[in-house]
């Protein structure tokens, strides 16, 4: 089931923007326009995590953070406090308050994603994609050319009918979409997934990349950055939400 988080926001356009982003990485967003609206939200279905948007006037901001922390519904829920500035003077000051976290916009979605996690226990550390990428394997498979049909920071999942034993070690070569480098890295298979077992996307084997290069690493944050959210793009001091037009538009 889908954690539940409270978004507020005074512009509808940041409003959307959030909670789009909440809602593609595997939350449920609550969208809320201000803290008093946010309150009587709370009344009635509790959240895993409330996030407020910072790029407010000192004085509203901070009425609204003693609003929020004064609430008996909000005791427990991480409330975390998303702003433009990199002042560290302010997200010190902001963290005084009894904010859990502050996090700098644009948004560095594996970072959003991972810190997230940890505060409301979503079971993985970092966002995966869906994606249809052809790996070259070569350590024992019947077949030499895999389908990748996810892919994270830490491993992908491999469609095969013939999965390698669990802790086998293998290196998959691949280039990314849209990339040109191909990427060697060495992965060690953690879950096999046999044909006919119910409730599975098909058979297979998922795979943790035990060695990955900084470079590799990064070219696949950005990847699942771009496939996540590249179609959205937001502007400072407006809270602008945008889709780019596709090549068929």
């Amino acid at each position: 089931m889908k954690k539940r988080i409270l978004v507020i926001s005074p512009l509808a356009t940041d409003q959307m923007y959030l909670g789009i982003i909440f809602k593609r990485i595997g939350y449920r967003p609550v969208l809320a326009k201000n803290a008093i609206e946010g309150v009587l939200l709370s009344q009635k279905e509790s959240y895993s995590l409330i996030i407020l948007d910072g790029d407010l006037m000192d004085n509203e901001l901070f009425a609204a953070i003693t609003l929020l922390k004064a609430n008996p519904f909000f005791s427990d829920p991480p409330l975390i406090i998303f702003v433009t500035t990199d002042s560290l003077r302010k997200k010190e000051l902001l963290i005084s308050q009894g904010c859990t976290a502050v996090v700098t916009k644009p948004h560095d979605l594996s970072f959003v994603y991972s810190g997230d996690g940890r505060l409301t226990g979503h079971p993985r550390s970092g966002p995966r994609a869906s994606i249809w990428m052809r790996v070259e394997i070569e350590e024992g498979t019947l077949e030499k050319y895999l389908v990748c049909a996810n892919l994270s920071e830490s491993g992908m999942y491999l469609r095969t009918r013939y999965p390698l034993p669990e802790k086998s070690i293998l290196q998959p070569k691949f280039t990314l979409p849209y990339g040109t480098d191909e990427l060697t890295v060495r992965a060690e298979v953690v879950r096999c997934v046999l044909k006919g077992v119910a409730g599975q996307a098909g058979p297979g084997m998922g795979v943790r990349f035990v060695n990955i290069s900084e470079k590799a690493r990064q070219q696949i944050r950005n990847f699942i950055q771009w496939e996540k959210i590249g179609d959205l793009d937001w502007e400072p001091g407006k809270g602008a939400l945008e889709s780019r037009p596709t090549e068929d538009e």
